[in-house]
């Protein structure tokens, strides 16, 4: 599955600034205390995201767009962040499982980790072992590791919630944003993220 940067019907001649019509819309996303998410559970705003840790598009969107996003509106009580696996391959998968066998409190640490090296693991000849070394260095013990990659716990519950993206709430391609429900590439530029939140903010 090849993600979507740009919508049909966004103006290519400045993606900056002009907003896409949604995707679609979702008016229950079902959001429970057993997601991995950032920001007040009240919050006005709340963006769901699906990503997949080995798509390029997911990783320019982690590392250019959503810290700038979470400092704005994030860390400031406005937004809750929401984020969910939609892995495209079994390197995801496992690194997906990987990061849920860190506990909670460092699983957007494995994240972000995982986003910011994409490139030196995900394209290693052996991804499986480069995932070794940084979940190590991130405090997993080898044990640990080893028993995260055939926990059928773990694996079903992810490909559980893919197969729940897909087939309730229509989601296609990686990243996929949810913006109160409005459904979004998640290959916007960071003004048109900025306006879509100001706007139902305001």
């Amino acid at each position: 599955i090849m993600p979507s940067l740009v919508g049909s019907e966004m103006c290519i001649r400045d993606r900056n600034t002009v907003i896409p019509t949604p995707q679609g819309r979702v008016n229950n996303l079902r959001i429970t205390d057993t997601d991995f998410g950032l920001g007040p559970k009240n919050a006005k705003v709340v963006i769901v995201e699906y990503a997949s840790l080995t798509c390029g598009h997911c990783s320019e969107f982690h590392n250019g767009v959503l810290p700038k996003l979470k400092k704005e509106f994030v860390k400031t009580g406005k937004v809750r962040y929401i984020y969910r696996d939609f892995p495209l391959d079994r390197f995801a998968l496992a690194a997906a499982m990987v990061a849920r066998c860190a506990d909670k409190d460092n699983f957007f640490g494995f994240i972000d980790t995982f986003y910011r090296v994409q490139s030196q693991w995900a394209k290693a000849a052996d991804p499986i072992s480069a995932l070794n070394k940084l979940a190590r260095l991130g405090g997993m013990d080898q044990n640990t590791f080893n028993q995260c990659l055939i926990n059928k716990d773990i694996q079903e519950s992810i490909l559980n919630q893919r197969l729940e993206a897909v087939n309730n709430f229509d989601v296609r391609s990686t990243p996929t944003v949810f913006i109160n429900g409005d459904q979004y590439s998640g290959g916007m530029a960071l003004k048109q993220f900025q306006k879509i939140i100001r706007d139902k903010l305001s």
